[in-house]
């Protein structure tokens, strides 16, 4: 029964949301490193007479990459509303190329691959926090926004240009906009009450992209780009702490009552009791 009602105790302290830094203004800085989904690209081709699409037909892994952004927001209490503008950078490793393309009748060996790809990205964060924001603390949350996705890709020794022979690589260079969300989730931990410490996770995607200058007339390439994060986060509080409460007045001073009825100090002394009355005249005699 013990054991229940400790468990009880501890998850209502962490369902308690956050009060130190409420209605306050923050800045921070979050950077670490990213791995990069499998990217896989439709092969398109409608050059005006033709047009037919090869399903991932380029599938591109990623070397390791990173991942840095700047945040500034305001904490409401149990929410936070911030503002993100993030850059994210990985250099490519290999890529798998469908064998209508090759014109292979197996699949190929991974083509090592050279290039990059980055992405710039502002995004609209709204997180929930719990915990207690003097010590340690959690969060979790989404957002939405625009990303700028940039492939610099280069394969050589590839020839699958459906308009002219003897071509030996695919090298091409193309960026596209388009609406991102991601899912933000992490730990921080209090140093002063104005600078947090922190671990965040990032899940990113964007969608709906089209490469149109992959170095080939008619071709064009759409896929989606997702990542993974895990980053240290520098968090800055515009906090003001509250003043403290002034001291309680003096209790007041203690009293004593004395004989006579009157109230003095207690450290006084009574005054002295009149003398008596004198005594009454003898009668004469007669």
């Amino acid at each position: 029964m013990r054991n229940y009602l400790l468990a009880a105790v501890a998850a209502a302290a962490l369902a308690t949301p956050a009060m130190a830094r409420d209605k306050s203004v923050y800045v921070g800085v979050d950077a670490g490193v990213m791995l990069v989904e499998d990217t896989k690209l439709d092969y398109v081709y409608d050059d005006g007479v033709d047009a037919y699409e090869i399903p991932d037909a380029l599938n591109i892994d990623h070397k390791l990459g990173f991942d840095v952004d700047l945040v500034a927001g305001y904490d409401f209490g149990l929410v936070r509303g911030e503002l993100e503008l993030g850059y994210k950078r990985a250099s490519l490793d290999e890529v798998q190329i469908d064998t209508a393309l090759t014109g292979s009748p197996s699949p190929t060996l991974p083509f090592d691959t050279d290039g990059d790809v980055s992405v710039w990205s502002a995004m609209v964060n709204v997180l929930f926090d719990f915990g207690d924001e003097d010590g340690w603390s959690g969060f979790i949350g989404a957002g939405a926004g625009w990303a700028n996705v940039d492939y610099d890709i280069e394969v050589p020794g590839v020839d699958f240009d459906p308009n002219t022979q003897g071509v030996q690589s695919l090298d091409g260079s193309d960026h596209d906009g388009t609406v991102a969300w991601q899912i933000l989730a992490g730990i921080r931990k209090s140093i002063t009450p104005n600078i947090d410490l922190g671990l965040k996770y990032r899940f990113f995607n964007a969608s709906k992209l089209r490469f149109n200058d992959v170095g080939f007339d008619g071709v064009a390439l759409d896929g989606r780009f997702r990542s993974h994060s895990l980053m240290l986060s520098l968090l800055y509080n515009f906090y003001t702490p509250a003043p403290p409460p002034p001291p309680p007045p003096p209790p007041p001073p203690a009293t004593q009552t004395c004989p006579d009825g009157t109230v003095i100090l207690a450290t006084d002394s009574c005054p002295p009791p009149p003398p008596p009355p004198p005594p009454p005249p003898e009668p004469e005699r007669g």
